[in-house]
């Protein structure tokens, strides 16, 4: 499993929609981040003493590189997940590797480590996207739970905290290696801030172990 690392293991060629580990576990990921919600989701995450995977843009490790920093010195998972978010299957190979490159010197500038893991943005990967990141050290995680939070569009309302809590353990709840998706988008994700202790706790109870990508 990926930490906050200097240096990254050999990776295998292929993507990956579920957690690693025997037994059941279940990996939490958030992606296009760090944002609004970023300090209010490692809170969480701190108090449940759970381990996560964040998938962060590089514009906005720029923008806010402490938040980056804290991710790190808490000891979670950093995950490269492009410069700005494009469709990688419409880039040429040169453009990909680019935008997996630039997001990776930005994390290394900021805060010392490099992205093990790699997302490519809506999920869309080739053939290049696959070797770029294995040529890299660099394994591909999709997921395997979507809790279209994102939808929310910054709201906090009952409404989405309820249907982000019902995807996450309708889809969680029938795997014995969830990936969860969840989003720390630059606007805020009020809504995946409430549901994520609700989550915590289901997958707990169901005798989950939860570990990073």
């Amino acid at each position: 499993m990926a930490r906050a690392t200097r240096s990254c293991p050999r990776a295998s060629y292929g993507a990956h929609s579920y957690a690693p580990g025997r037994g059941k576990t279940v990996a939490l990921t958030f992606d296009d981040g760090p944002g609004r919600s970023t300090a209010a989701i490692l809170k969480v995450l701190k108090r449940y003493r759970v381990p996560a995977t964040f998938f962060n843009i590089g514009v906005n490790v720029a923008a806010r590189p402490s938040l980056v920093r804290k991710e790190v010195k808490a000891g979670y998972a950093m995950g490269d997940h492009t410069w700005d978010h494009p469709n990688m299957n419409l880039l040429s190979a040169a453009s990909q590797a680019r935008e997996i490159d630039r997001m990776n010197a930005e994390l290394k500038a900021v805060a010392h480590v490099k992205a093990c893991a790699y997302r490519p943005p809506y999920g869309n990967y080739d053939a290049t996207a696959l070797s770029l990141a294995q040529h890299r050290r660099m394994s591909v995680w999709l997921w395997s739970v979507d809790t279209q939070d994102w939808m929310a569009r910054g709201s906090g309302s009952s409404f989405w905290v309820s249907r982000i809590i019902r995807l996450a353990e309708r889809e969680g709840r029938v795997l014995r290696h969830p990936v969860v998706l969840m989003h720390n988008q630059p606007a805020g994700n009020p809504a995946t801030v409430s549901a994520l202790p609700v989550i915590i706790r289901f997958f707990r109870a169901h005798g989950y172990r939860f570990v990073r990508v």
